[in-house]
């Protein structure tokens, strides 16, 4: 398994240094849980000092700073596993990790109705899934899931967050269709 990070410019709002506080406690948690040698994140040129702070972590460029797009050309380079997407955004805790293995589907994590910023794509679905990304560009994250399972039949699953103790922290933009 593979752990993707997506990193875009509107993370850094609330000031650099604190981001990278979030992040530091990020990898510590998907260190222990997948391994150091299976963390990459798709960043945006905003990142630039990103591989002075963090050398063990595999960059994959981001070139249009989107969350989605990032999510695209990152699974483009993982298409060989299953991949653990997180949105840089999150605030993860062990417990929200552990949520997420042994599932047999697609399961995405949802909070209120939107997606909480973490999902399981399992390396059979992760080609639909970068399809399903081509076709959401403009789109949020929650519809390119919802495309995987309405239009390409990958059962989906959609698991609740919002009892769990670390709550995301990013902006929940998204809208249900």
């Amino acid at each position: 398994m593979k752990a993707l990070l997506v990193l875009y410019s509107e993370l850094l709002e609330n000031g650099k240094d604190k981001f990278y506080r979030e992040l530091e406690k990020n990898l510590y948690y998907l260190r222990r849980v997948v391994g150091i040698d299976n963390i990459y994140a798709s960043v945006s040129s905003h990142f630039k000092d990103i591989f002075d702070r963090f050398p063990d972590v595999c960059l994959i460029n981001n070139l249009k700073d989107t969350p989605v797009f990032g999510a695209y050309k990152g699974l483009r380079k993982l298409r060989g596993d299953d991949v653990l997407l997180i949105d840089g955004g999150v605030k993860l805790s062990k417990e929200v990790l552990l949520r997420f293995f042994n599932r047999l589907n697609v399961t995405v994590g949802v909070v209120k109705e939107n997606w909480s910023g973490i999902a399981l794509v399992k390396m059979r679905d992760v080609d639909y899934m970068v399809r399903s990304l081509e076709r959401n560009f403009e789109n949020s994250m929650l519809d390119a899931f919802y495309t995987l399972r309405d239009i390409y039949s990958i059962v989906t699953e959609f698991i609740p967050l919002e009892n769990e103790r670390s709550l995301p922290t990013l902006n929940l933009k998204e809208v249900k269709p």
